[in-house]
């Protein structure tokens, strides 16, 4: 899908729970990682005396049980995957100890049997962490190889004999040399009497170097690669990755190994049982048994072309593999040269080449973890069966929130076609199968679409087809997170205001809004509209735009950035009051569209080159602030009021633009809204010169008029939108699908509604809504002024939204708790914020019973802390803990429990089932957001009550005034929470 001791009051954090077990040895089971029967105290690692230029260590067996346990919460926090997916710390791998001042600690995990699959593939190859401890917390530095332990200072590498020659310290250039050399030393090309594992071994050395896309050094972040994408991967969430030009796809965001060896096999000429081989390393050994093979543990000559199979004694055949390589060479000396995809050696994750390896037992102990095992699976010897041939027939440009129609065809010579299995690239939860489906994209972007195709002998074949995604600007905008890497939700949400300072952006992070001042000077009137897309300067992630007229009269823009927020201006000059509207293009640039002064219809537009302003169509504009925007199949379709109250389209038509009026009939002072069909044509609304609602819809080259229920007042604005119906979704949408072949969820479409908001004569807010079976009406809660705008993301977790102003503020009312129907139940939200956020806005103290939430209350107003600040909403302080723009506390054991564990199983925004949270906590005093950091919040529950009001009185006082209260010199002792169901999800 965000959040006292002795000692110097001001003290750092890090992002670790503090927390202790039993333990009788080295493995820390993640069930008992937490006991009422032991408080939650430091963690005190007994490391020998050391100095700044020497390094000394203690080893798994001398480290507190309570260290351990910290950094396994840590390491969970930091893969943001649940604590329950992480069976415990492997033996002989947890070393505490000291260098240049500081603790450090190292050690690698091993997923849970009742791990699901996503959090089981996200440890592979990245199944250990190297932390450094400040306060009494500690802090994940990265994620990685055991054998590389990135960021962990040489000595202690040293004292803990931790070493990987050649992996960890070679250098991508050199080792594509090395490649490169030793695909020279074979024949020039592969001929079909080249044998299979010397074809196998050339085409693994070709894509040594090869990184991922944004190139990062370990995997404490996204991992993006293109193989996923090639392969038609486990996973097709593809948000945060860019765009592979040497595959011309873009890549996803899933660990890669098994993919790129999948990848690999493929291209030199296996076909037999490729279904069964997916994202988790352990599939191979699954292959190898369908093949009629039984790898042992440890024996077997390697032979290029062979892959090897990493794992944990035990693990094997049902369990879960650290990883796979291949074999590349033997060299005459019998070492062996492998290719490994996805290992984070030198600066960067990528292919990589170790060479000269003598022992593979003595490899794989370096690499992974000591007592790791290795086991070889062959390429098949027999013919293999042809490969079907396949095609995908599909646009190329798609409309966010409109139903893109995608088929394919196969054929394979002397056999059927007996399945389909498509991937999208946005989201994984929209895999289906069948030669015909629909996909509904919910923002702008490059998308490889994937389907693989399979044959009745078994054998398959991946088409890819880019699409380009456009989307049109709206009040609103929305994005979805990678804060967790398997699954994209929460989905958050952008709306700019004025503010006294100038400009300001409400943000939403899936369960509360925050005001954050922005650069930029609006004018007074005219709406400020919003977009999210990627933008050159930051391709991978979709980032928050606003476009806008300033005091000046000029066009701006303000955007997000990696660094910030930042403002400049367009070249475009906007009349006084004229509406402003903008979407993304094919070509992946932006158009705005506005009046100039003129009063015509102009647009500046993005390119490589920058931005340029032109006129495209000369006649004057009737009424410039009556103009939306709605995007089609063909490209965006300016709508407006004319003369006489004539509702005209304004459509590109090839060298120039055109505006031809309707037989459609706007009421006086009336507003538009318009929106996207299903169908990728465009839709427009407005008041009838009778008070009614009406309609007209393009149909080719002309427009089909018609009365709609509903009785809109004509000002007031008015907003439209698709929506996603709920009823039809498959009973397992949001399951991980299985691997390609194997998806028992039957083809569906994803069939959109459509809703346009209005204001009554009374002041009511109202929709009128088509969801299959005819247009309806529906009065809806409340009163305003106006009509701000209306959301409803395209993916089934997200409700529809309606924002409303009154006098100036915003409000937002919600369709449904987990669903955007508009004919359900509608609630009405707290009001938007009015001011930016001050500090003491973005403290967050989270009661789950009422007890702990009078005391909450009561520590608020003694530390000075708003009363707001206070919430008893479980999915309000998961977003927050997540996001990283809050400091939360949990505040008594129920509270500190819950977002621990959620062993009661509540919904959160990111949507995952408990037990088991992606969250961890600290026990010191902090006044910062940078000593926390996104996934982490404080433990302010004490052993009493009193214990637990003094404790968050006194945290909640430090984080505010940088100081414990006046007198206090130290805190209560936090306590641990007891592994059981403890108050209630709001």
């Amino acid at each position: 899908m965000s959040r006292t001791r002795s000692g110097p009051l001001r003290r750092r954090v890090l992002v670790s729970v503090l927390t202790t077990l039993t333990l009788a040895t080295a493995t820390v089971p993640a069930a008992t990682a937490d006991s009422s029967q032991n408080p939650a105290t430091p963690s005190t690692a007994t490391p020998a005396a050391s100095s700044a230029s020497s390094a000394s260590a203690t080893t798994a067996t001398t480290a507190t049980t309570a260290t351990a346990a910290t950094l396994t919460r840590a390491f969970a926090a930091g893969r943001h995957v649940g604590g329950d997916a992480i069976a415990g710390i492997r033996a002989g791998t947890l070393h505490t100890g000291t260098a240049d001042g500081q603790s450090w600690a190292v050690a690698a995990f091993d997923a849970a049997d009742s791990a699901t699959p996503e959090q089981a593939v996200a440890l592979q190859d990245a199944n250990t962490g190297v932390f450094v401890q400040t306060g009494s917390s500690w802090r994940l530095v990265s994620t990685g190889l055991y054998g590389c332990a990135t960021g962990l200072p040489a000595a202690l590498k040293t004292a803990w004999n931790i070493s990987a020659p050649g992996v960890c310290s070679g250098s991508a250039p050199a080792e594509k040399a090395a490649a490169a050399k030793a695909r020279a030393a074979k024949p020039a090309a592969a001929t079909d009497a080249t044998p299979l594992g010397q074809k196998i071994a050339d085409i693994a050395l070709s894509q040594v170097g090869v990184q991922t896309d944004p190139p990062v050094p370990n995997f404490n972040t996204i991992d993006c690669d293109p193989y996923s994408t090639l392969v038609a991967g486990f996973s097709s969430n593809s948000d945060g990755c860019g765009y592979n030009s040497t595959f011309n796809v873009r890549n996803q965001n899933e660990t890669w190994c098994a993919d790129f060896a999948k990848w690999v096999w493929q291209q030199a000429g296996v076909t037999a049982d490729m279904n069964t081989l997916n994202a988790g390393a352990v599939s191979f050994h699954t292959w190898a048994v369908h093949q009629g093979q039984n790898p042992q543990a440890d024996t077997g000559t390697p032979e290029p072309g062979d892959a090897v199979l990493f794992y944990r004694p035990g693990r094997l055949p049902n369990g879960f593999a650290d990883h796979v390589g291949l074999i590349s060479g033997i060299n005459a000396d019998g070492t062996i040269n492998m290719v490994n995809g996805d290992f984070s050696g030198d600066a960067a994750v990528d292919v990589q080449y170790d060479q000269n390896i003598k022992d593979l037992a003595a490899f794989a102990a370096s690499v992974e973890s000591p007592g790791e095992q290795w086991a070889l699976v062959t390429p098949p010897t027999t013919a293999q069966q042809p490969n079907p041939a396949g095609a995908m027939d599909a646009a190329t440009v798609a409309v966010d929130g409109a139903t893109a129609q995608f088929h394919a065809s196969g054929s394979v010579p002397g056999g059927t076609i007996t399945g389909y299995y498509w991937t999208f690239g946005d989201t994984r939860m929209t895999n289906e199968t069948g030669a015909d489906v629909t996909h509904v994209f919910s923002e702008p972007g490059t998308y490889t679409a994937t389907v693989t195709i399979t044959s009745s002998f078994g054998t398959t074949t991946t088409v890819r087809k880019n699409i380009q995604v456009v989307a049109a600007s709206a009040a609103v905008a929305s994005a979805p997170t990678d804060q967790i890497w398997y699954d994209p939700l929460p989905v958050v949400q952008y709306t700019f205001t004025r503010s006294a300072g100038g400009l300001a952006v409400d943000y939403w992070n899936g369960g509360q809004w925050i005001q954050w001042a922005v650069p930029g000077t609006p004018d007074a009137t005219g709406d400020i509209t919003a977009l999210t897309y990627p933008d050159a300067a930051n391709a991978s992630v979709n980032t928050a735009h606003a476009f806008y007229r300033t005091a000046n009269g000029s066009l701006a823009e303000t955007s997000q950035t990696a660094g910030g927020w930042q403002t400049q201006a367009l070249p475009g000059t906007a009349i006084a009051g004229g509406a402003v509207n903008a979407t993304t293009t094919a070509d992946g640039g932006t158009e705005v569209f506005f009046v100039n002064n003129h009063r015509q219809l102009s647009a500046d537009v993005q390119s490589a080159s920058g931005w340029s302003t032109k006129v495209l169509d000369p006649a004057p504009v009737a009424q410039p602030g009556s103009l939306v925007l709605a995007d089609t199949t063909n490209g965006p379709v300016i709508l407006g009021i004319g003369p006489g109250g004539l509702v005209t389209s304004s459509t590109d038509i090839g060298p120039t633009w055109i505006t031809v009026p309707m037989a459609a009939f706007a009421a006086k002072g009336s507003s538009l809204a318009a929106a996207t069909t299903a169908a990728g044509t465009a839709e427009v609304f407005y008041t009838a010169p009778d008070g009614t609602l009406g309609e007209a819809t393009q149909n080719g080259s002309w427009w089909k008029p018609s009365t709609l229920p509903g009785s809109p007042t004509a000002a007031g604005g008015k907003a439209a939108t698709t929506y996603l119906l709920p009823s039809v979704l498959p009973a397992n949408v949001g399951d991980f699908p299985q691997p390609p072949g194997t998806l028992t969820e039957t083809s569906v479409s994803a069939p959109l509604g459509m809703e346009v908001f209005y204001l009554t004569a009374s002041g009511a807010p109202a929709v009128t809504y088509n969801d299959g079976t005819g247009w309806q009406s529906k009065t809806l809660p409340g009163t305003a002024d106006g009509i701000a705008g209306a959301m409803a993301y395209q993916v089934d977790e997200q409700p529809s939204n309606l924002y409303l102003t009154n006098a100036g503020t915003l409000s937002e009312e919600t369709a449904g708790a987990r669903s955007g129907d508009p004919s359900g139940s509608w609630h009405a939200a707290p009001a938007l914020p009015t001011a930016p956020a001050s500090w003491a806005n973005q403290i967050v103290l989270y009661a789950a019973d009422a007890a702990d939430a009078t005391t909450a209350q009561a520590s608020a107003a003694a530390a000075g802390l708003p009363a707001q600040q206070v919430t008893t909403s479980f999915a309000v302080a998961w977003a927050d803990t997540l996001d990283g723009n809050y400091l939360v506390y949990a505040v008594g054991t129920p509270a500190v429990r819950a977002l621990y564990s959620n062993v009661c199983n509540w919904a959160n925004p990111s949507d995952l089932p408990g037990p088991g949270t992606p969250f961890s906590y600290g026990v010191d005093p902090v006044n910062t957001l940078a000593q926390v950091g996104p996934g982490n919040f404080i433990n302010a529950a004490g052993a009493t009550a009193a214990d637990t009001q003094a404790i968050t009185t006194d945290l909640a006082y430090y984080a505010l005034h940088g100081a414990l209260p006046p007198g206090v010199t130290s805190v209560p002792a936090q306590v641990g929470a007891p592994y059981a169901c403890m108050g209630s999800p709001s």
